[in-house]
């Protein structure tokens, strides 16, 4: 018994130092880092120290391909050259060809084909066609077993579905879906953003009503993701390009941080949701 203890101690042991690595690895967070400047984006998966950067994805070094040795040419086996033949060989065996083969013409046998005239023995005793019934006998069609049969029950149709539950349906995956997204959302931090942005126009004036339309659209559309995302801005830069000089410049970058847990505990919820609603 002291044994059989020990042993299972020991697997108890195990699983607690395997389940304790599981909720560790779980709570490790998860940063994904953006970045585009001048026309080029990459972006980069760190895990605590460990960074793999995803795209572009690095390139493989080519391996030198082998040489290979070059083939000894085959030699020619020399043999006795045959004298060719001369003309004065040659012209008879062409007269022999040349001289068409007379076939003798056989006669063709022609044979007398001989027409004999039967005439059809009338043969006695044939039978006389029966006689016709009359009245209702004659009237009734032969009625058939398989008429019989009784017909076969219909089974019944399944309810189409209507406009309105049709509406309904959609109204309910839209809904659902949107709690899903927004929960789901509410787990990342997008964090030190940094936006440089130089706007250039025709003119000086066409650029300084460039650049306030762009502080206007960014500052709206900040303070709407704000609702759904815990954004942190660190730098935004928009400077008025007059003469064009920084055209091609244009930066940004993020940081996207979420944890494991987070998500498994978000699509654990969703499932549970989604049967609620009896939409799988």
């Amino acid at each position: 018994m002291a044994v059989v203890w020990l042993i299972l101690k020991g697997i108890g042991w195990i699983l607690l130092v395997l389940l304790a690595l599981l909720i560790a690895a779980l709570l490790v967070p998860v940063t994904a880092e953006l970045c585009y400047e001048q026309g080029k984006f990459t972006a980069a998966l760190r895990v605590l120290a460990v960074r793999v950067r995803l795209y572009p994805r690095p390139e493989k070094p080519e391996k030198p391909k082998k040489q290979k040795k070059p083939r000894k040419p085959k030699q020619e086996k020399t043999g006795p050259v045959q004298p060719k033949p001369t003309q004065a060989a040659v012209k008879p065996a062409e007269e022999k060809l040349a001289a068409p083969a007379e076939k003798p013409v056989e006669p063709v046998a022609s044979s007398v084909q001989a027409e004999q005239k039967t005439e059809p023995a009338q043969k006695e005793g044939t039978p006389q066609p029966a006689a016709r019934q009359t009245g209702k006998a004659a009237a009734q069609p032969p009625q058939n077993k398989a008429d019989k049969t009784p017909p076969k029950q219909e089974a019944p149709k399944k309810p189409e579905k209507t406009l309105q539950k049709t509406v309904d349906w959609v109204l309910t995956w839209v809904r659902t879906g949107g709690q899903i997204l927004r929960r789901l959302l509410e787990g990342f931090k997008i964090h030190h953003i940094r936006i440089y942005l130089p706007v250039h126009r025709e003119n000086a004036a066409s650029t300084a009503l460039a650049v306030g339309a762009v502080h206007a659209g960014l500052g709206a559309s900040f303070g709407m993701l704000q609702n759904f995302l815990d954004l942190r801005m660190e730098q935004l830069v928009i400077e008025p390009d007059y003469t064009g000089e920084h055209q091609g410049q244009e930066h940004f970058s993020c940081k996207i941080t979420s944890h494991l847990i987070i998500m498994v505990i978000t699509g654990v919820w969703a499932l549970l949701r989604l049967r609620k609603e009896k939409l799988i």
